[in-house]
């Protein structure tokens, strides 16, 4: 049995329906793939994003979506049915991962000699998928990865310059070995993907380097970057890379595309790396609810919708809350929806403040949205968070920090929203009062401009330039093929 046909069986078990075709789709046919190391149980931001735009692209195009992930860790059993449940892979969007499609190839397909011996390995009985080996410093030496019976399926070995990969059969005889893994990657692709064109749409910072490198005929592939590519210690364009965007500024020209979310951020790379043509820009979407933007809702009503971590300093959101509540003796609430590394700190902030409740991380949060009257970001760096456009389309007011990239290219301060100093909790207070302090119809003129600037941002507006982004990529990387076929002839 071929590996190709094993995985193409492997994807028509994932699928969920196949969404009706338009008669004219916007996105060039062919099929279309959204590419993540993992898929959080309390994802946020990007994987929001990921998640909306594959449903977008689904029902554009009538044909499936799929989701690749890589992570070991990741149970995509339990993660499947948690997003079926909240109607996150509708409309024919698929997950995949790599580690539960190898351990269900059968035997025949794993490339096992005749007269292969079985050798001893060990088994998990404990239901878990993989276990890991390091060394003295935590680094990781070997990675073993089961299946569901407990037989080992595959054994990662991480040497100087990469990591072998060889597969094993039930009986424990040894099969094909990749001598990288980013070859087994690309096998993996080649048998999920049908004949004809591909568009691979690259999320994750983590998945930069492997795909960068993807060589496959009538294939482009583009890089969306999520959060700012400079370090927060930048003053200007030039100033030093985020260590964990150096990957992606490195392989920038071996993208067909790179998509950045915001013009602010396009101008900056631009600025340290040249002119490109390939670099473009498209927001994340956001659906628009049937909600009234003008809906009563009590003034004093805020929202946090962000990871408890370093980077979203949800402790400042509660500061600034705070001392808008004592100057003014408003009745008001803050409803923190999110968890994460530093919910502790935010805790005992909650505990000093009266009427700040932590819910924790809830699915589909941004519904909350629709009965609160502002939202608080007070994030230290952003890309163009998702979650401004799921409030403004709900009428929610958002008062946010102005950092590089994202806020200041949605909002305009006092008219659909409010800006404020990056790191100013004052500032925060400051917006809470004025906002506390303006008329009805005041209110509800920002409630409407909000609304109407969130319509920039729906699903259909976005996948209108995916398309355009798409044709040009196809264009670079026939380009590029081409030029790499003359080579290799000559």
């Amino acid at each position: 049995m071929s590996l190709l046909r094993v995985l193409r069986d492997r994807l028509r078990g994932h699928e969920t329906g196949k969404p009706s075709a338009p008669a004219d789709p916007m996105l060039p046919r062919g099929s279309h793939l959204a590419v993540t190391w993992t898929i959080p149980d309390d994802y946020g931001g990007m994987t929001s994003a990921l998640l909306r735009r594959s449903r977008a692209f689904a029902r554009d195009t009538g044909e499936p979506v799929q989701i690749l992930t890589f992570d070991p860790a990741l149970d995509a059993a339990r993660a499947r049915a948690r997003l079926r449940t909240a109607g996150e892979l509708d409309g024919g969007v698929t997950l995949h991962h790599l580690w539960e499609d190898l351990a269900a190839w059968p035997d025949d397909a794993l490339g096992v000699a005749p007269d292969a011996e079985p050798r001893t390995y060990p088994r998990v009985e404990d239901g878990r998928r993989s276990r890991s080996e390091v060394d003295d410093d935590g680094a990781l030496v070997r990675r073993w990865h089961f299946r569901p019976d407990g037989t080992l399926a595959a054994v990662e070995k991480v040497r100087r310059r990469g990591r072998l990969v060889r597969v094993y059969d039930r009986a424990g005889r040894p099969g094909r070995r990749w001598t990288s893994i980013w070859h087994l990657y690309a096998d993996w692709m080649d048998g999920i993907l049908p004949p004809g064109p591909a568009y691979v749409v690259v999320d994750s910072k983590s998945m930069v380097r492997p795909f960068a490198r993807l060589e496959r005929p009538d294939t482009a592939v583009a890089h969306v970057v999520h959060g700012a590519h400079l370090s927060g210690r930048a003053d200007d364009a030039l100033g030093p890379l985020s260590p964990s965007r150096r990957p992606f500024v490195r392989h920038l020209d071996d993208f067909d595309a790179v998509v950045l979310l915001t013009e602010g951020q396009r101008r900056d790379l631009l600025q340290r790396v040249g002119p490109r043509d390939h670099v473009h820009v498209v927001p994340n979407s956001t659906d628009l609810p049937q909600v009234a933007p003008d809906r009563a809702r009590d003034r004093g009503a805020g929202a946090v919708v962000a990871q408890l971590s370093d980077r979203k300093q949800v402790d400042q959101a509660v500061a600034g809350y705070a001392l808008a509540a004592e100057r003014t003796g408003a009745r008001m609430h803050l409803d923190v929806y999110g968890d994460g590394p530093r919910r502790a700190e935010v805790e005992a902030a909650a505990r000093r403040t009266t009427g700040v409740r932590l819910h924790g991380y809830v699915p589909r949060a941004a519904d909350r949205l629709a009965k609160a009257s502002y939202l608080l970001l007070t994030s230290r760096s952003e890309g163009l968070p998702l979650v401004l456009a799921e409030a403004m389309s709900r009428g929610c007011l958002p008062i946010v920090y102005d950092v590089r990239y994202g806020p200041a290219d949605f909002i305009t301060d006092g008219v659909d929203g409010f800006l404020v100093p990056d790191g100013d909790v004052e500032g925060i207070a400051d917006r809470l009062e004025r906002l506390l302090s303006l008329d009805e119809d005041d209110v509800r003129r920002m409630r409407h401009a909000a609304r109407a600037t969130a319509e920039q941002y729906a699903d259909g507006a976005v996948v209108a330039r995916w398309a355009q982004v798409f044709r040009s990529a196809a264009a670079r990387a026939e380009g590029r093929h081409r030029t790499a076929t003359t080579a290799t002839a000559d």
